[in-house]
């Protein structure tokens, strides 16, 4: 596997599908046993469609910056107290090293 094509599939999978997942029981959600969820679900349901619109691209922002943290540690590229030794990410079929740009890869495609 190439480092694009992971970079793809993980913001696919991470960001793209957890924001629709979030969405979609944001908007369907009536009640909820979580004590996050029933703080937040009275405050989404009394938003405008505007503020819906706003919070949920805030949610896919800190989305976003939590899996460039993960990709910047996993480069070696961001410091992560308790990590001193290099990540090496390779696929079972191969041993060539995927991590080394990964962050700066995911980033380029959110742009």
């Amino acid at each position: 596997m190439r480092p694009e094509e992971l970079v793809k599939i993980l913001n696919r999978e991470t960001i793209d599908g957890n924001l629709e997942l979030y969405k979609d029981l944001l908007d369907t959600t009536t009640e909820a046993q979580d004590p996050v969820w029933k703080g937040i679900l009275p405050i989404y349901i009394n938003f405008s469609k505007e503020e819906k619109d706003t919070f949920l691209k805030f949610l896919k922002l800190v989305e976003i910056n939590t899996l460039s943290h993960v990709l910047g540690i996993l480069d070696g590229s961001t410091y992560a107290d308790g990590i001193d030794e290099e990540f090496i990410l390779t696929t079972e079929n191969s041993e060539e090293k995927i991590n080394d740009d990964l962050q700066s890869l995911f980033l380029e495609l959110i742009e």
